[in-house]
């Protein structure tokens, strides 16, 4: 929990302020990336182009519009202009709408500068076929100007303001066309229906007076709920999803070691004092060739033999003493008995034998026996020994597995049907004659009867400790985008790169989640309503039950979020947020969102929902 809270406090007071486009939303980046680094991960900054506010393009698209309602009346030339001003009032809300659906708008028009995201995978290692699971959690990380709008005395008719100026801006238009339009009406009609508009069109007059005021007059807020919060559970999510890496893997050095005189080490400070120095070769015969502690078992009571080498650089095995790595009770005292050498009349007769086979031996001397023409059956020599020879491996081979010669490996297949039927560690594993039948079901050569099965289960714990199978599973992308607060464009620019690429994976976005009564937002959007995905929903109400996080749906009606933009082009998406009484975020845009008004237990919180989310995702 400190460590969240370090990240948070490192983004709003430390940095503080980061509006888009700026130097302060760099070193924001910056920070970022080196947290993904710090657990081992390998950043990727994106850079793109984006506009350094929204607000002009607000006010531009409120004035358009009031004056298309101003110029249509009668007053001027007649009311020749009713046309035009349709026109342009019908291309204005055409292009609002756009903007507020997160597509084309006057927004992007504004003056650009660079801005960035900072993209960090989470890849496990897969089995050859498999398919990870992509899930993508998402965080802006630069903050906005206060605005009036958002005043605390405003802000809880936020909602209903922001409907009333989309209602207007979309009603100037029709109610010209009706002007416009040679309608069987009284002739005062065009008169009222100029008059009505005029009244919608003034009321664009208020937002467009807050836009110009914010731009001139407001500053730029710490940005500590939107969205330092946000990014804080992002890297809380990730410490809780990768392991922190072991410094020994990022040292490198392309020094050679320098051996240095017990006289130099002395004069460093280096030695203990009353210490000895010992130095041994780095290589060589006096070099440590000791086993590990766990494989003492394999050591000889006495000094082992050591296998001579032929002239070919291999080991001569009709040499080597096998009895002298095994235990002591393997070894028996045996006189040597040297290898008799073959003699003329075995030379005789296994030429004979090769004549009755149809071969002979080669100029080299070589007993190979050539193939012939048809692949027949090698038997042995003299009537058939060979095939005693290989009955009698067989024999070994079937004593070694634990069987005997009534044992069938296809009907014991079937009987057993499936890997769930073999026996556990607590079940007899002959239980129904269904043990298992692969392995080392034989003598243990070390006499240890559980030697294979502890084996076994120590390699297990030493795989599956350190690994969480449901997150080995996971491939997860931790993805801080730059430029949200002047139109979701830096979410746009990540989905217009690594969209195809995503586009089977899981969304949630993190926002404003560090005050209030956390929720997971169930539709959102400025122009659109769009429904958050079903899947991700279903994950967050388990979830919550299951894990006693108090967490509530709620639709959210404010302004467009990075989930909203992937909802747009048809990603599974899900904004988790915080909110007060009144439905918006606690100190919204407001100078208010200061890092001593965050409530820490709310992001610790939403760090847990969505681990436990990824997890069962």
């Amino acid at each position: 929990m400190a460590e969240i809270m370090q990240h948070l406090t490192a983004l709003a007071d430390e940095i503080g302020p980061r509006p888009a486009t700026t130097d302060a939303e760099h070193r924001a980046a910056a920070y970022i990336e080196s947290a993904f680094v710090a657990r081992g991960l390998e950043p990727e900054t994106q850079t793109f182009e984006a506009p350094r506010t929204y607000a002009w393009a607000y006010a531009l698209y409120h004035l358009l519009t009031i004056v298309s309602a101003v110029v249509a009346g009668q007053w001027l030339l007649g009311g020749m202009l009713t046309w035009p001003a349709f026109a342009l009032a019908a291309m204005v809300a055409f292009v609002f709408w756009s903007d507020l659906d997160t597509r084309w708008g006057f927004t992007h028009l504004m003056p650009k500068g660079p801005s960035q995201n900072v993209i960090a995978r989470h890849v496990p290692k897969s089995r050859r076929g498999e398919k990870l699971k992509k899930v993508v959690i998402v965080a802006h990380y630069d903050s906005a100007r206060a605005s009036l709008a958002f005043a605390p005395s405003m802000v809880r008719r936020f909602p209903a303001t922001f409907s009333l100026m989309k209602t207007c801006t979309f009603a100037v238009p029709v109610l010209l066309l009706l002007i416009a339009l040679p309608l069987p009406v009284p002739a005062l009609w065009d008169t009222y229906a100029w008059y009505v508009t005029l009244a919608f069109a003034a009321y664009l007059l208020i937002p467009f007076l807050i836009n110009v005021h914010r731009e001139l007059a407001m500053p730029f807020v710490a940005g500590a709920g939107d969205n330092a919060s946000g990014v804080a559970a992002m890297l809380g999510v990730l410490s809780a999803l990768v392991p922190e890496p072991d410094a020994s893997r990022f040292t490198t050095s392309n020094n050679t070691p320098v051996r240095h005189s017990v006289e130099a080490a002395v004069d460093e400070g280096v030695v203990p004092e009353g210490a000895l120095l010992s130095y041994s070769p780095a290589g060589g015969s006096d070099s440590a060739t000791g086993l590990p502690d766990d494989f003492s078992w394999v050591e000889p009571d006495g000094e082992p033999a050591r296998a001579p080498l032929s002239g070919q650089g291999l080991l001569d095995f009709d040499t080597i003493d096998f009895a002298a790595v095994a235990g002591s009770h393997d070894r028996t005292d045996r006189p040597e008995t040297p290898t008799p050498e073959p003699s003329r009349d075995e030379d005789a007769e296994w030429e004979a034998a090769a004549r009755r086979l149809g071969d002979q031996p080669d100029e080299s001397g070589s007993r190979e026996p050539r193939a012939t023409g048809s692949a027949k059956p090698k038997r042995g020599l003299l009537g058939g020994l060979g095939l005693k020879k290989q009955r009698d491996d067989e024999k070994d081979m079937k004593g070694w597995l634990g069987v005997d010669g009534e044992f069938d490996a296809r009907k014991a297949g079937k009987e057993i049907g499936s890997w769930d039927k073999f026996p556990g560690e607590d079940e007899d594993d002959d239980a129904g004659g269904l043990g298992w039948k692969g392995g080392w079901a034989g003598d243990d050569p070390i006499e240890d009867a559980d030697f294979a099965a502890n084996e076994a289960a120590r390699i297990r714990r030493r795989v599956t400790e350190t690994i969480d199978r449901d997150f080995a599973e996971k491939e997860v992308w931790f993805v801080a985008t730059g430029a949200e607060e002047v139109g979701t464009v830096g979410m746009q620019a990540f989905l217009g790169q690594y969209g195809d690429e995503l586009r089977d994976a899981l969304f949630i976005n993190l926002d404003n989640v560090g005050a209030g009564q956390l929720s997971w937002v169930t539709s959102e959007g400025m122009a659109r309503r769009y429904r958050a995905d079903r899947r991700l929903v279903s994950l967050a109400k388990r979830v919550s039950r299951e894990q006693e996080i108090l967490v509530k749906p709620r639709v959210y009606r404010g302004l467009s979020t990075d989930a909203t933009a992937a909802m747009a082009r048809g990603f599974k998406a899900m904004t988790l947020m915080a909110f007060d009484s009144s439905g918006v975020p606690v100190n919204w845009h407001w100078k208010s969102d200061t890092s001593d008004n965050i409530e820490p237990e709310v992001v610790e919180r939403v760090t847990e929902l969505v681990t436990h989310m990824i997890r069962e995702a």
